[in-house]
């Protein structure tokens, strides 16, 4: 494997890791994605309010799933793997990708750090969620909704939107639709969504970590499964650091297996090299 396609390897896995820790700009300032579209009546005639009591009605609650997902990168170079994603709610998410039917690089990410592995130079990396956020209070289940296009409240009396949360949650018109921003934001980043201007879906998040980061993510391919209601089949990730980095992770939920009890764990590989995840940025960005 040579140099290059080594860092768009690590690309596949470490984008994916930048959306975990340092997220994209606030959606009230940044969001430039053109989400509109021709409004159905019934969708133009409800408050925001109605809005978003149905999009609460289109959640439901889940303990674990397993599924492939695509992972691409368009920029600043492309390459697209296969991969195998598991998530316990609230505890972990664990994605393998894998060449020729061998892992090839890893993500897991629990409630204390974001771990990449890179299989064929035996390295990997480590980060702190609290220490990327510069905050507490980020959970793996806000990277997860994050990450399969739900909305969320962040901190301990937060979580994914549900009817309870609605006083906690601001509305405001934009010309991409209905924005919904927390009311109480953290102190080192801010975060919001924008639902569909057609649809009680959410078409884009964002999360601006203060002097760090600027990107947008969009929602696309609403998949709704039996099992947990609503989900983004697919999640497209721009982010600016010097250069733009995009990615896409596609989610194969009609292959989803669900509630089987599934649990991981990560552990340190022995006789791996640890690296810096800067130095994987910069040289992402000089590609």
């Amino acid at each position: 494997m040579n140099r290059k396609l080594h860092i768009l390897l690590l690309a596949s896995v470490t984008i994916t890791a930048i959306l975990c820790l340092t997220g994209c700009s606030a959606a009230k300032k940044n969001a430039k994605r053109d989400l509109s579209g021709e409004i159905p009546t019934d969708i133009a005639l409800q408050t925001p309010a109605q809005r978003y009591t149905a999009l609460c009605e289109s959640y439901a609650d889940w303990q674990d799933v397993t599924m492939p997902v695509r992972v691409s990168v368009t920029s600043p170079k492309s390459i697209s793997l296969s991969a195998r994603a598991a998530m316990k709610r609230d505890k972990w998410i664990s994605i393998s990708v894998r060449m020729l039917g061998f892992e090839v690089a890893s993500l897991f990410v629990d409630n204390d750090s974001v771990h990449v592995v890179d299989r064929y130079h035996k390295a990997y990396l480590s980060e702190s969620i609290a220490k990327a956020f510069g905050s507490a209070g980020v959970s793996v289940a806000d990277i997860q909704d994050l990450l399969l296009g739900r909305g969320f409240v962040t901190g301990d009396a937060g979580g994914t939107f549900t009817l309870p949360l609605a006083t906690a949650v601001e509305f405001a018109p934009s010309t991409e639709g209905l924005m919904i921003l927390p009311a109480l934001q953290p102190k080192d980043f801010e975060y919001g969504f924008i639902m569909a201007a057609d649809a009680n879906r959410i078409a884009a998040a964002s999360v601006n970590i203060k002097d760090k980061h600027a990107g947008v993510i969009t929602y696309t391919d609403p998949i709704e499964t039996r099992q947990a209601g609503c989900f983004a089949g697919e999640s497209s990730i721009e982010l600016m650091h010097g250069k733009k980095m995009a990615a896409s992770l596609k989610w194969n939920f009609s292959s989803a297996k669900w509630n089987t009890g599934e649990e991981r764990s990560w552990k340190r590989p022995s006789g791996y090299s640890r690296i810096d995840a800067t130095a994987i940025i910069s040289k992402l960005t000089k590609l």
